[in-house]
């Protein structure tokens, strides 16, 4: 019997998928689930401004930074554009990550798991939510099949078929 549930996140729509079918089964039977998030330093701006889009979450993130821009941009492709300093760019990029967690644990109580905790890890994708799934004790991963990645296989994206072969444990592919 599976007793821990580690799902990966990047604010996407198919994410949302893969949150709602852990967070189901957490509640389901009881089982702790850790929601992972893998912050996006060094990514492609056409990235990052898709990820931000597709929460909205520009808005919430500029109300927090506390970073005193002159002309705060209005996407993550706005923020890149320019040259500023390395430290407020990662303080936003972090505050993205930190809404993408928050949005997806409430998404997961809002569905009945109650043992919910967050994480968010840096690096090659793949590789960090293993490291993660792995740090958190977890013995099934769900992943969405295809996230914000600008690589698109025929069937599965590259970071979910990274998870899928080297695992040590269950992966579940969400569609």
């Amino acid at each position: 019997m599976k007793t821990h549930i580690f799902v990966a996140t990047d604010g996407s729509d198919t994410a949302a998928k893969a949150v709602d079918l852990a967070a189901d089964l957490a509640a389901r039977y009881d089982l702790d689930l850790t929601i992972g998030h893998v912050l996006h330093f060094g990514r492609p701006s056409e990235e990052l401004q898709r990820m931000a889009h597709v929460e909205h979450m520009i808005e919430e993130v500029r109300a927090k930074a506390g970073v005193d821009f002159p002309n705060v941009p209005d996407t993550m492709l706005g923020l890149f554009a320019e040259t500023r300093p390395g430290e407020e760019s990662v303080r936003l990029v972090t505050l993205v990550g930190d809404e993408i967690l928050r949005l997806a644990a409430d998404q997961a109580a809002n569905m009945g798991a109650t043992k919910v905790k967050t994480m968010s890890s840096q690096g090659d994708t793949a590789d960090a939510i293993l490291d993660m799934a792995k740090e958190a004790g977890a013995d099934m991963i769900v992943i969405g099949h295809r996230g914000l990645g600008r690589l698109k296989r025929a069937w599965l994206g590259s970071v979910a078929q990274k998870v899928l072969n080297t695992a040590d444990c269950t992966v579940v592919s969400v569609r």
